[in-house]
């Protein structure tokens, strides 16, 4: 049987204090990710769907509800306890990549099991996995500067899955790229899912973009308002997208 690998209920944001004005950036958001699924979030600007990557990923806390991450309530867990679960089960694809470039290649790849004292010849073979999986064994000691773009998305998805996380999360991952380097980051992600059975969240505006996933939540003034899956060609999926970001006015319809 699959098993959750985020279980969400009940949960809520409220920004404000105790002589202020209440907004609810989430209100009573509940969904389940099974392992394995690749599943986009949706929604204009300021209807919370950062907000609530941001609750999955550790970095904000839930006013009220249950987060549950790979089996572990990440609601009870102290500062300390959420900077450790982050470093060992989720990875992180940044819209504009965090590379570090005064390391090579091999060392930015690395860098997620150095931190987690991982012994030398395990961060070695473990690289070397990753790196010919992605396609990219000969850029290793090469430099993020002297690499094309493509090649540094590559990179950085290489870095984000090396640790074997639980759950891969990206927020706006094309938004910065062209069409065509858009396009090479979605397949590599498209392939790290089918092939590796990686568990992806992506929070996205482009309808380009989520087409790529199997099950898209559209999140609406803090409340999930509607999911569709993907039951048959991209091309067609991707025009029901179409249709829902205009029946929710909201934003961008391509991958420009």
């Amino acid at each position: 049987m699959t098993k959750p690998v985020i279980d969400i209920r009940q949960v809520s944001k409220l920004y404000g204090g105790k002589h202020e004005n209440k907004v609810y950036a989430l209100n009573n958001v509940s969904f389940t990710m099974v392992e394995g699924e690749f599943i986009g979030i949706m929604g204009a600007s300021g209807s919370g769907k950062t907000t609530l990557l941001n609750v999955i990923s550790t970095l904000d806390q839930a006013t009220e509800g249950t987060v549950m991450i790979a089996g572990t309530d990440i609601t009870r867990m102290k500062s300390g306890q959420l900077s450790d679960f982050r470093a060992k089960q989720l990875g992180f694809i940044f819209q504009d990549f965090n590379l570090l470039d005064n390391l090579t290649v091999h060392d930015n790849i690395a860098l997620p099991l150095s931190l987690q004292d991982v012994p030398a010849a395990e961060i070695k073979q473990k690289v070397k996995h990753v790196m010919e999986n992605l396609g990219i064994a000969e850029l290793a000691d090469k430099y993020p500067a002297t690499i094309s773009g493509g090649q540094r998305q590559r990179t950085a998805a290489a870095r984000a899955i090396v640790h074997e996380p639980a759950l891969l999360l990206g927020d706006e991952p094309t938004g910065a790229l062209d069409s065509k380097n858009a396009t090479s980051l979605l397949e590599t992600m498209k392939k790290l899912n089918e092939e590796q059975n990686i568990s992806i969240l992506m929070v996205t505006h482009d309808a380009m973009s989520a087409s790529y996933c199997r099950r898209i939540l559209f999140i609406q003034d803090g409340r999930l308002v509607k999911e569709i899956v993907r039951l048959g060609p991209r091309e067609s999926f991707y025009q029901e997208i179409l249709g829902v970001l205009s029946e929710y006015g909201s934003a961008r319809s391509s991958g420009e």
